[in-house]
């Protein structure tokens, strides 16, 4: 997720993702019933059918209690669903899940040197520096990234866990994980002055840091993929398995992060689906704005526009033309805060609406909606990002047969900096759906070939517009737009 909000959530007493995390002293019953209360108050029932696409799913939630039929019907009507954990005392709630007809999805967050913790004593999995080596403490309890017993039995764990679910009558439909532990975060320097480790690591991974940071990222997706998916299919082979910011990427077309760098090259795995970030993350903007520059709306739209759509984008163009059989659950957020104690502005609510309208646009299965803020699932903002989220997924449910059969248009997208138009489309083979907007003043043509020798002019305006092209008997183009 983000530092400073996962590790509060994942360190409590109370279920990492759970409102009542950060309220202790709240019973796990009541906590739950507000939520539900306030989401069936606030958000309105799905005016257009699911079908059989994914419901919302989100960090903060009710807690992982069974809930009632009642409750998960509630949540189903507008949308949404309840997660739960990898954990066998989640049982008896997913049999509630799954005997009113919503998937059950496990989701959680690891951290830290998970898993390579659970080998046991450190002396096994960590960085063996000699005693006279002066390096900080902290170095000699990293683990060792070439061991892999504690990830053994992680696996073992996961496969005896799903097998258990299984035997009590659940079948697991995802397992839509944040498992951002060792080594993602791996040092290069501990690792190159520890002798048992400078043995185990191939040489070429520690030629130099940036060798050692596209080696680390290779590596923990092989990892997640050998002990995490493996064993989850095995158990359940058609399950749905991806996790935090796991994605294609290709020289050519590689999701960044946000430190502005790239992903290094990362082929298909076990996983089913990817899981890009669509976050609007002040750590982003911190790294890319011109500090002498003031802050105003429209730049700020325009940095986060780009922000939102480019690992969605690139992951959707790798998918596309190299695994096409891949699906994607991106993770969605207008506001993370990672630094709490330096201002950042926000893009605001209504661009962030018009960018989760491109995402569905660009070959999706699903949103998580990553909605932690500073007071928990009753932030204000945190209630915003459920509001804007179901409602831009109940608009798109419209065309739900785009989004089931169409083939993406487009995934490009502009510059942090550009004043241009964005739009996104799905085409089938008599109809296309586009969405358009500009992102300055004004209107802006947009001259498109949805077709073959069929040329149509479509018109961008700032608060953006939907446009249904259907391909017609005389071999014209029949256009019609809304806002």
């Amino acid at each position: 997720m983000t530092g400073l909000v996962l590790n509060l959530l994942i360190t409590t007493p109370v279920l990492a993702g759970a409102p009542g995390a950060l309220r202790g002293d709240r019973s796990i019953e009541q906590t739950a019933r507000e939520w539900i209360d306030w989401v069936r108050e606030h958000l309105p029932p799905l005016r257009h059918p699911r079908g059989n696409r994914w419901p919302l799913v989100t960090w903060l939630g009710p807690e992982h209690r069974p809930l009632s039929r009642a409750q998960i019907d509630s949540l189903l009507a507008r949308g949404l669903t309840q997660h739960l954990e990898v954990d066998v005392t989640m049982i008896r709630a997913a049999q509630r899940l799954q005997a009113a007809g919503a998937p059950v999805i496990l989701m959680e967050g690891r951290r830290g040197n998970w898993p390579y913790d659970l080998a046991g004593d450190p002396a096994v999995w960590s960085h063996d520096h000699p005693q006279s080596l002066r390096v900080p403490e902290t170095w000699r309890r990293e683990p060792s990234p070439g061991i892999f017993l504690g990830w053994a039995k992680e696996g073992q764990h996961l496969r005896h866990t799903l097998e258990t679910f299984k035997r009590a009558g659940v079948t697991v439909d995802g397992m839509w994980l944040d498992y951002e532990g060792q080594p993602s975060h791996a040092a290069y320097y501990p690792a190159l002055l520890a002798p048992k480790t400078r043995s185990i690591l191939p040489k070429g991974a520690l030629k130099d840091e940036p060798a050692f940071a596209i080696f680390r990222r290779q590596l923990w997706m092989q990892l997640l993929s050998t002990y995490v998916a493996a064993p989850a299919r095995e158990v359940f082979p058609a399950v749905t398995v991806t996790n935090w910011v796991a994605t294609l990427s290709t020289p050519e077309h590689a999701p960044k992060g946000w430190d502005d760098t790239p992903h290094p090259l990362a082929g298909p795995t076990l996983m089913t689906h990817s899981a890009p970030l669509a976050y609007g993350v002040d750590s982003y903007f911190l790294t890319v704005w011109d500090k002498k520059q003031p802050w105003d709306a429209r730049r700020v739209d325009r940095l986060f526009t780009h922000l939102l759509l480019r690992q969605v984008s690139e992951d959707t163009f790798n998918r596309t033309r190299d695994a096409p059989y891949l699906g994607s659950l991106p993770w969605v957020a207008r506001r993370v805060v990672d630094h709490p104690q330096t201002p950042t502005p926000a893009m605001s609510r209504s661009t962030y609406r018009e960018v989760l309208r491109h995402l569905w646009l660009r070959g999706i299965d699903g949103m998580q909606i990553f909605n932690a803020a500073p007071q928990g699932a009753n932030d204000p903002l945190a209630r915003e990002e459920l509001q804007d989220t179901q409602a831009i997924y109940d608009e798109m449910l419209a065309y739900r047969s785009f989004l089931d059969q169409g083939t993406v248009m487009n995934v490009g997208y502009p510059g942090p900096r550009d004043e241009t138009i964005v739009w996104s489309g799905l085409l089938t083979p008599g109809q296309a759906l586009i969405r358009l907007f500009f992102q300055g003043e004004g209107e802006r043509p947009l001259p498109l070939e949805p077709w073959p020798g069929h040329t149509v002019t479509l018109t961008a305006t700032p608060t953006g517009s939907t446009c249904l092209l259907h391909k017609t008997k005389n071999q014209t183009v029949k256009v019609e737009c809304q806002k």
